[in-house]
């Protein structure tokens, strides 16, 4: 889980965080302070206004929304009859009967026959900047053999002539093992003039030919970085099998691979994607590397109107060094980033690892291996000293928790400054041990929370690290939300879910998971292949406790308004109200309708974001 997480620990202690830049700088807006906190508000029985609030001005509307159902996630009109667009702006919410006098010749007038209208989703904490770069190129399938994927490269470079760089993902690291991994030769005898660079499906093995090696100045004589290394023949010769992106990264670099004319096609192809699941705002929760070059992309993206989502980026911090010019350097990219549609404004925390590998922080010891408590990234007074800093110059705090132990860590923080008289604004991601004193402190403290639908069910490998009672205690976010005022968000983690493509992006499978706390029949499906005892003896029981699932209002609000609120746009997206931006989505069903176990299918038709159509997949559209 966490991939980004993961690889930030990787690269703090090897790389500064200059090492690809390539771009130039563009000005910026100064540092804004956050906005005060909004209590979370539950989704009200349907009640329809029945006057228009808004008066048509001299246009007539662009867009036209009625005939299904609508909800807004707003507390004193959850509910319309239709929605009017013009611009960028909703206009008028109210009852069919006071939208027809913003009817004109131009307006695109959507007749949902039943379906639904959300305000736009937005995934809370997610890692696209890092995604694009790991789906860039060729994509191989982790279900191919040696031979299978040898051949797809082959016909990739037969069918893509010229002097360019050929570069993909996918394969499966447990492949070749008979000849000691991935090698050179087999690249070489495809292409031997032509650099050729693959990652494998989990993003923490590289394979190179000859010439991508000698391109990125890789060879007998190349130490291996402090984290991961080079597979070696028996002369030291480098046989192109590079483990973790530590050692990747001088191939990356070479190639040019986050360079914005090779870079930006790849994030378009995938946030298109966001798009089509209904999102208009996504949260990257680290991008760990590259971060100029990344950055100008997304800049260009957006100058060319071609962003379809609203994005919204970090500075991480994930071990002591990294502490003393963290909001220094955020400040430095807020000022030097940014667009109508990119911010960077957020500090991220990364308190801990994760349970599989034993480095999420626990107050009791690991079962396996006994002893083990995992391990802190940094010390509760610099979490301390953080806070106090991004709460001066107007900076979100977005903190990693895994283990018990890191929550206890930024709970006693946040209570220590909140002491002092500081209240900066803190979102804790993931979340899923939480001591009983602890989820007390939840509810007293509220910070905002962000998690993850499909991590809520059942997954062996956890239970037998810590043990059937702390497992079948996690994620508690049901209550949480609905009896004592938390704003609990979600967010897919994507590319750290279960399944491969995109899958655990899909905003509706989450909502299923989170409802249910079991695997939708797609997730279990794709679990399956991971091996038959991933899920444990019984795939479908739901994870405990079932006090803390979400109803489906609060999981629809934490997709929306909660994810609005934790990104500090709630005054302008995340519900459905007159004078807030147009960002909104329509579903092929009416998710109030369908069976719980049926959300999973249901798609995305129409989504705007700022009153343009990001995505259309209508018939005829």
């Amino acid at each position: 889980m966490c991939i980004g997480c993961e690889l930030s620990q990787q690269l703090s202690s090897c790389f500064s965080q200059a090492v690809l830049a390539r771009a130039g700088t563009t000005s910026r807006r100064r540092v804004l302070q956050a906005g005060a906190l909004m209590a979370a508000s539950a989704v009200a029985p349907s009640l329809l206004k029945a006057e228009a609030k808004a008066v048509p001005a001299d246009g007539k509307a662009d867009w036209l929304f009625e005939g299904g159902t609508i909800l807004t996630m707003e507390r004193n009109q959850p509910r319309a009859e239709a929605v009017a667009v013009r611009g960028n702006t909703i206009v008028y919410v109210g009852d069919r009967r006071g939208a027809q006098r913003w009817l004109g010749a131009n307006t695109q007038r959507v007749d949902l026959k039943g379906r639904i209208l959300l305000p736009g989703l937005i995934d809370s904490h997610v890692h696209p900047l890092l995604g694009a770069l790991l789906r860039g190129g060729i994509s191989l399938k982790i279900e191919s053999r040696e031979r299978e994927v040898l051949e797809s490269i082959d016909a990739y470079v037969k069918a893509n002539p010229g002097t360019g760089i050929f570069f993909g993902q996918g394969w499966d690291t447990n492949l070749f093992r008979d000849q000691g991994g991935p090698h050179r030769r087999d690249l070489d005898a495809i292409s031997s003039d032509r650099p050729l660079f693959f990652l494998s499906s989990d993003g923490h093995s590289g394979w190179a030919n000859s010439k991508a090696l000698e391109l990125a100045g890789i060879n007998a004589k190349t130490a291996d970085p402090a984290v991961g290394g080079y597979a070696r023949d028996a002369d030291g010769t480098p046989t192109g099998f590079i483990r973790e992106l530590p050692a990747m990264l001088p191939v990356i670099n070479a190639l040019n691979l986050l360079q914005p004319e090779v870079y930006g096609p790849s994030l378009k192809r995938l946030l298109d994607q966001f798009a089509a699941m209904g999102f208009t705002s996504v949260f990257d929760a680290a991008m760990p590397f590259g971060q100029e070059a990344i950055y100008t992309a997304v800049e260009q993206l957006d100058g060319r109107g071609a962003l379809p989502v609203r994005l919204h980026a970090t500075q991480t911090v994930s071990f002591e060094g990294d502490v003393k010019d963290a909001v220094n350097r955020l400040a430095q990219l807020h000022q030097q980033y940014g667009s109508d549609h990119f911010r960077v404004s957020t500090l991220k925390i990364i308190g801990d690892g994760v349970i599989e590998n034993r480095q999420a922080a626990l107050i009791k010891p690991y079962l396996e291996p006994a002893g083990s408590h995992g391990r802190l990234a940094i010390s509760t007074e610099s979490v301390v000293r953080l806070l106090k800093q991004c709460d001066q110059a107007g900076f979100d705090l977005h903190y990693h928790t895994i283990g018990d132990a890191s929550l206890r860590q930024i709970l006693d923080a946040l209570s220590t400054v909140r002491q002092q008289g500081v209240s900066p604004k803190v979102t804790l991601a993931h979340v899923q041990i939480a001591d009983d004193a602890d989820q007390l402190r939840l509810a007293r403290l509220k910070p905002l929370i962000t998690s993850t639908g499909i991590w809520c069910i059942r997954f062996q490998a956890v239970e037998r690290a810590i043990g059937a009672d702390r497992y079948n205690n996690m994620f508690r976010f049901g209550r949480l939300q609905r009896d004592h005022g938390v704003n609990v968000a979600l967010g897919s983690d994507w590319p750290a879910t279960y399944a491969s493509g995109t899958l655990g992006v899909e905003p509706m499978l989450n909502v299923q998971a989170a409802i249910l706390r079991q695997p939708p029949p797609p997730l279990q499906q794709a679990m399956a292949s991971m091996g038959a005892e991933s899920l444990g003896p019984d795939p479908t029981a739901p994870l405990p406790p079932m006090e803390d699932a979400f109803t489906l209002d609060g999981a629809l609000e934490a997709y929306t308004l909660a994810g609005a609120r934790q990104l500090g746009i709630d005054g302008m997206a995340g519900s459905i109200k007159e004078g807030k931006r147009a960002d909104l989505c329509v579903f092929d069903q009416d998710l109030t309708a369908l069976p719980t176990d049926r959300l999973y299918s249901a798609r995305c038709l129409l989504t705007l974001m700022d009153g343009v159509a990001r995505h259309d997949a209508r018939s005829g559209a």
